[in-house]
């Protein structure tokens, strides 16, 4: 290989190595250090979900009231509730889901409970075994201090918050209200608003984890989670945890955190909102990565500029100064180029020319 081709090789892969370098050093360096951003941005979907889950037990909880408080209401549960010979001893159980109907605006379930917090009559579908709902913690303080108590409650793959309601006449207790409302995609899709990253919630079932998931999550994500549910489902730090996501195509960082009041039964998991592919670059690494390339398309410009105006001049004077030495005569260097290549070309015609006499 002549020497300018070869100034040519080497300078233009010196160049190419190096830009590569430099932009794979942007990459790394951008995304180490948007990594703690991206983590703290993570957590606030956690701290978003329990402000909304804590708004939504006080909508749920002043709803409660207005029928709780309502003195004809309670009458009506009173009178309903004593054992009356016409229903064999029992109590007017159909009158009771008869006013729970018309009362149930605004609940997803109602349910008026005894004072003991056996289950009288219900209005609307919780799969809840009505035994396991006597001895619940929400409702064994609403009978036992008389005063409303809320909680959340994970039914069968689903969230639902609760509001107990002691339901009072002439200062006794007559029995209890249950008011409860189901958490899903609206829920979800509410904290993404927030704080614009994809959520997914997932309460466990007998059947499998159930995954509520918010708009725009993509639909390689759901699946992965579900082949990590036991990894996922292990958080028990009330600050949460980090946790990669990753198949063969995709990549991304997730923040889970357990839901209070749920004993770390059900998780929201928070995505990275700017996942992508494996190979995905920073946002914040674009406009120095388009500096790189200009730097290098600079760098390798220099190159061919050096090589198109010295070497490759310089490398036809030494084919002409090869002839001349093989015994060639009348021969005249006439390469044009930079300043040193005509300091040049006019040195060694002058020497052909005395070489000529």
């Amino acid at each position: 290989m002549k020497p300018a081709a070869r100034f040519l090789v080497v300078g233009l892969a010196s160049v190419a190595v190096l830009t590569a370098a430099a932009a794979f050093c942007v990459v790394e360096q951008t995304t180490r250090s948007a990594q703690p951003h991206v983590i703290e941005s993570l957590k606030m979907a956690a701290a978003a979900e329990a402000e909304l889950q804590a708004g939504r037990s006080r909508e749920l909880q002043l709803r409660a009231d207005l029928t709780a408080h309502d003195p004809a209401f309670v009458d009506y549960i009173a009178q309903s509730l004593i054992p009356n010979p016409k229903f064999g001893g029992g109590v007017d159980t159909a009158s009771i889901n008869d006013l729970l109907g018309e009362r149930h605006e605004g609940f997803d379930v109602a349910m008026v409970l005894d004072p003991a917090g056996k289950v009288v009559a219900t209005s609307g579908t919780l799969l809840r075994d009505d035994t396991g709902i006597q001895h619940e913690p929400v409702v064994m303080d609403a009978i036992s201090t008389r005063k409303p108590a809320q909680g959340a409650w994970v039914d069968h793959g689903k969230l639902v918050l609760v509001s107990a309601n002691p339901l009072i006449k002439d200062g006794t207790l007559q029995g209890v209200l249950l008011a409860a409302t189901q958490l899903g995609g609206g829920f979800t899709n509410a904290i993404r608003r927030i704080v614009r990253t994809d959520v997914v919630l997932i309460v466990p079932s007998a059947s499998g984890p159930a995954m509520t998931t918010s708009e725009g999550v993509e639909s390689w994500v759901e699946p992965v989670l579900t082949a990590q549910i036991p990894q996922v489902l292990s958080v028990t730090s009330a600050t949460g945890d980090e946790l990669k996501l990753s198949d063969s195509s995709h990549s991304t960082t997730a923040w889970v955190s357990p839901l209070g009041g749920t004993n770390g039964h059900a998780v929201l998991v928070a995505l990275d909102p700017n996942h992508d592919d494996q190979n995905a670059i920073q946002d914040d690494a674009m406009p120095l990565l388009w500096l790189v390339a200009l730097l290098g398309a600079i760098a390798a410009a220099t190159v061919l500029l050096q090589w198109r105006r010295t070497y490759i001049p310089l490398q036809r004077m030494l084919d002409i100064i090869d002839r001349a030495a093989a015994g060639d005569e009348f021969l005249t260097v006439r390469s044009e180029g930079s300043p040193i290549v005509l300091y040049m070309r006019d040195t060694v015609n002058r020497l052909l020319q005395r070489y000529k006499k």
